[in-house]
């Protein structure tokens, strides 16, 4: 889910409420993803640290993972993942991921575990 800012209008979007639906909408093996804007600025870090703190308080598996975009405020941007039972890297499938022989440009698993390392200052806006 790649939704508004978490301002005016799209505040609802944001809210323990709204994420509580998504978990009740949710199939046992789902997955939300969600965007938690830019650590890199002081109001857009304070968000990311509320939308977290939320999702963190309705799925038993809800972490953050970073990705590098140039064309986004400061090119640093937080995602979401929030899953009723899967871990993003605990349970990933290396082996059955590499057997599809899927040729991608950016994507790969060494990738896909090391964006759930967060910079110390990241880890410390999200406690």
């Amino acid at each position: 889910m790649d939704s508004t800012d978490p301002l005016g209008p799209g505040t609802s979007l944001f809210t323990r409420e709204f994420y509580s639906d998504c978990f009740k909408a949710l199939h046992e093996d789902g997955i939300l993803i969600n965007q938690h804007e830019s650590p890199f600025y002081k109001n857009d870090a304070e968000a990311a640290k509320s939308i977290h703190g939320k999702i963190a308080g309705v799925f038993p598996i809800a972490l953050v993972y970073q990705f590098h975009m140039p064309t986004y405020p400061s090119g640093h941007w937080l995602f979401g993942f929030a899953s009723k039972k899967y871990h993003p890297v605990g349970d990933i499938r290396c082996a059955d991921w590499d057997t599809l022989g899927i040729k991608t440009k950016y994507y790969n698993t060494a990738l896909h575990a090391g964006s759930f390392a967060l910079p110390n200052y990241v880890i410390e806006i999200l406690q």
